[in-house]
């Protein structure tokens, strides 16, 4: 059975495409088979974070009822298995709130697990494919601006009937500045399911046009992605000793001398 994930976020720049994106990557390297469909008709930028800015065939073409949904699917060196929008303006004049989620119901039983990167904010596209989800995520940055938007968007998102799963925090710094994750929880009222350190390696592996799961998978960020997915499939995650401390120290430990 198909688990069709919305990931969203009230307002832009908090890291809800990347988290997408890794949450996806991270979930393949759990056996999972995942589509992401990039759902912000407007602003695509899944192809672009991927490198595949044009393809053949995208999922404004879909909607256009010019292509079947199977022929915009595109495989990523990292497994994972996306659905990206045009890039083009002429495209997004064409576009139809309606369609997508006639689109996304198309890619039931395609894959395990399908992801929806959702546009940022509550718009009629947005609210459509929230509707349309099995379940949502909210992605937020540990700031009073971010948070009080992700308030807003959990509150519509129940009332629009979805089940919210929990709430991502996206670059943390653990600093006197951010906002205590506890205090986070209790003012959202939803539980904290994935915590993603700041990260310069997230910053490298857009620029290789790579998940940061695929380019720098033993990076902080990549762990909390990695711990994410396995929260999602009730699985415990635990980091390689090896890869953590390197296999001299690690050597180290398995022979109690360290």
């Amino acid at each position: 059975m198909t688990r069709l994930i919305a990931i969203t976020s009230g307002k832009g720049g908090v890291g809800k495409t990347t988290t997408a994106i890794n949450l996806g990557t991270a979930l393949t390297n759990f056996g999972r088979d995942v589509i992401i469909l990039d759902g912000d008709l407007t602003t695509s930028n899944i192809g672009i974070y991927l490198g595949s800015p044009i393809v053949p065939i995208t999922l404004h073409d879909v909607i256009d009822g010019k292509k079947d949904i199977s022929e915009a699917v595109y495989l990523h060196p990292s497994g994972l298995k996306i659905v990206p929008g045009s890039i083009s303006l002429n495209d997004i004049k064409k576009i139809s709130h309606e369609k997508v989620v006639d689109a996304l119901k198309n890619l039931h039983g395609k894959a395990e697990v399908i992801i929806v990167d959702t546009p940022p904010g509550l718009g009629k596209n947005a609210l459509n494919l929230l509707e349309a989800a099995d379940e949502v995520i909210i992605v937020t940055n540990p700031e009073m601006p971010a948070i009080i938007d992700a308030l807003k968007t959990i509150k519509i998102t129940e009332k629009l009937g979805t089940k919210v799963s929990g709430v991502v925090i996206t670059k943390v710094k653990n600093d006197n500045i951010d906002i205590n994750l506890s205090n986070i929880e209790a003012m959202l009222e939803k539980p904290i399911i994935g915590i993603i350190p700041h990260d310069n390696s997230i910053r490298k592996s857009i620029r290789m046009k790579h998940p940061v799961a695929f380019s720098h998978p033993n990076c902080y960020a990549s762990v909390g992605y990695k711990k994410l997915a396995a929260n999602l499939l009730g699985e415990k995650y635990e980091e390689s000793m090896m890869k953590k401390d390197g296999f001299f120290n690690y050597m180290l430990r398995v022979f109690g001398l360290k």
